[in-house]
């Protein structure tokens, strides 16, 4: 019966059933990560009693425990994109339960970091399905529909966290009720996601088989271009630890909102994030992802400039609103630069490599954020918006979908 359904509902929208799998996972995924992950920061200062450095140390761990998984991406081209994507998505809720029982901000930076990890070892292995189950022109659509679907929870989380803080006046159920939509999840993709990669391909994942697909991957040159500039990309962005960090921050200590306004807030934020990458990935397969580029980046760097001055509710949602719809977009050109870049024998390697030099970038940054905060609370916002204006003029050389560079 729940095939039955599921297959009626893929065909209403017109998606391959691995694409319907990995958006509708996804969305109880975000469900059950945005529950708790808008309340982190309030955890980590409030019951754990942490700083704003502190802040910028659990995430700095977290991350850089996000580079080691990209090696395991390779795992996945040459056993198959299934088995990690099950077998990680089923660890993944059982990590979640035990950050919920932390008692001190060190552990839960070290459990964080696990997550991280495990999510970096199958992140590839997603967008490499969801990229490989359609035609090669329709890829930024389905990519952007997981990733719609990934973020589409992140909107009513906010509110259910908020109801499950005022039922138990603790952050800790947040992450329980996280695991059990992740849990439902796992279960849900182990019934229905169909190997992609083909059978005739797959050698034994031996370590030297590894390392040989991994220095394949390095040696295209278009893909090592676009994984370092996702890494100076990243670290940029990433100075103000993003909006559920010193965004959140900000606007709380400065701005001025309350517990409320912070719910409502979110939840536009999210809608805003999640509203765009469908007419985003239509239009990545139409004009290519160099140009879209171009125009997000320097826009994500204004809004961080503008948010400075944020004071109130709606000057904060209208200048977040503006930095959630151009980084949606600059997610979603670079996953496809990346799938459109690497062929199928490494492409969830590719993948992998482009997370974790994304998140593995981010790490430093977000440590060098939380202090730069702790001493001026406008630097890192300033600081993040002037290196992004920097990294745009390296689009000058960014690889054209055809190979060439302008």
């Amino acid at each position: 019966m729940a095939r039955s359904l599921l297959e009626k509902l893929r065909k209403s929208l017109g998606l391959e059933l691995n694409v319907a799998v990995l958006g509708f996972t996804g969305f109880l995924i975000s469900l059950g990560m945005g529950v708790w992950l808008w309340f982190l920061t309030l955890y980590v200062v409030e019951e754990l009693g942490a700083s704003s450095v502190e802040l910028g140390i659990i995430h700095m761990v977290s991350l850089l425990c996000f580079i080691a998984g990209g090696f395991f991406g390779f795992l996945a081209d040459s056993l198959g994109r299934r088995p990690l994507i099950i077998i990680g998505t089923s660890i993944y809720s059982l990590i979640l339960i035990f950050m919920g029982l932390s008692r001190s901000w060190m552990e839960l930076a070290l459990l964080m970091g696990f997550l991280r990890f495990i999510h970096s070892c199958y992140i590839g292995s997603i967008m490499a399905m969801a990229s490989e189950s359609v035609e090669h022109n329709k890829r930024g659509s389905a990519l952007a529909f997981v990733n719609l679907m990934s973020y589409a929870g992140l909107i009513p989380a906010p509110y259910m966290g908020s109801w499950l803080h005022v039922i138990y006046a603790s952050y800790q159920k947040h992450f329980i009720f996280g695991a059990l939509l992740v849990a439902i999840a796992a279960l849900v993709r182990t019934a229905f996601l169909k190997e992609t990669l083909c059978q005739k391909v797959q050698p034994k994942a031996y370590l030297k088989e590894l390392m040989s697909r991994a220095s394949q991957s390095l040696r295209n040159t278009k893909l090592r271009y676009l994984i370092a500039f996702s890494a100076i990309y990243a670290f940029s962005a990433n100075l103000t630890i993003g909006v559920q960090g010193l965004w959140l921050l900000y606007a709380t200590e400065v701005s001025k909102l309350t517990s409320s306004d912070i719910g409502l807030w979110g939840s536009i934020y999210q809608t805003c994030f999640m509203a765009i990458m469908m007419p985003a990935g239509k239009l990545i397969d139409r004009i290519g992802f160099k140009k879209m580029l171009i125009i997000g980046i320097p826009c994500e760097a204004l809004a961080s400039a503008l948010f400075i001055y944020a004071r109130g509710l709606p000057q904060v949602t209208l200048i977040s609103v503006l930095d959630a719809v151009f980084s949606s977009i600059d997610i979603v050109a670079l996953q496809v630069a990346v799938a459109t870049t690497s062929p199928s024998e490494y492409r969830a390697g590719a993948l992998s490599l482009y997370s974790s030099a994304f998140y593995g970038a981010s790490s430093p940054s977000t440590y060098i954020g939380g202090s730069l905060y702790a001493y001026n609370k406008q630097t890192p916002f300033l600081l993040s918006a002037g290196l992004e204006a920097l990294t745009a003029l390296l689009l000058l050389k960014m690889p054209r979908e055809d190979g060439r560079s302008t």
